[in-house]
């Protein structure tokens, strides 16, 4: 296993309406940091998952990014110099794409508009984009969809990306996302991304019940579950 350390300054842009660290921001740094790593792992990107582990308020002291490599992986631990506390762990695994995989006609369809920054210098979808696009996409789903529930009430504690195939520019990508599994404190969105029901990218995110005044996970009341399960269909 080979370790690297890199350092990144922080900015006012990388905050949210909470000023914290927008979620999509902590792929950015990790991709900052792949980007200095002299040898990765051969092959495309197939899969990337990333936890959230705690907020990051906007600081003097630079993001750390701390990325280990070893056989087809990349794991990349979050924090701030000076700090044990970790706020992210972003986990790549290259080697080869994901299955090939179709739309799922069973979920709420949407579609989502491209810019010319989102892709790289090839023409494609940069990797750590997808991730932004599918947050667009789990929005509108949670306030249109879950139109009972508070989307405060809940915050994003892990997101995995799965890479069928290249996102080529386009105007526009058909998008799906429904609500998978709803447990007593916790439920998952499934989204897709795609064009012509041939899925470009999958992800699965897992969102807890969230209390603004204690900053801590909660349970659902069964109003929440009811309205959530609903949304299963």
């Amino acid at each position: 296993m080979t370790e690297y350390r890199h350092e990144i300054p922080m900015r006012w842009a990388d905050l949210d309406s909470l000023n914290h660290v927008n979620n999509v921001v902590y792929l950015k740094y990790a991709e900052n940091a792949r980007a200095a790593i002299p040898e990765l792992p051969a092959g495309p990107i197939g899969a990337m998952n990333i936890q959230f582990k705690r907020p990051m308020l906007l600081g003097r002291r630079p993001v750390v990014v701390t990325s280990r490599v070893e056989g087809d992986r990349v794991q990349q631990v979050i924090g701030v110099e000076g700090s044990d506390d970790e706020f992210a762990v972003v986990d790549v695994t290259y080697g080869a794409l994901a299955p090939e995989e179709r739309l799922n006609a069973a979920a709420q369809p949407g579609s989502i508009a491209l810019r010319h920054t989102d892709l790289d210098a090839t023409g494609l979808v940069n990797e750590a984009q997808v991730f932004e696009l599918f947050q667009e996409t789990r929005v509108p789903f949670i306030n249109g969809v879950l139109t009972r529930l508070t989307p405060g009430n809940f915050v994003v504690a892990s997101v995995e990306a799965r890479y069928h195939r290249p996102i080529p520019a386009q105007a526009r990508l058909e998008s799906t996302a429904r609500v998978g599994r709803v447990g007593n404190a916790s439920f998952t969105i499934e989204a897709q991304l795609g064009d012509e029901g041939v899925a470009f990218a999958s992800s699965l995110a897992v969102l807890v019940g969230f209390d603004a005044a204690t900053q801590s996970s909660r349970p659902f009341s069964d109003r929440e579950k009811e309205s959530l399960a609903a949304a299963m269909s």
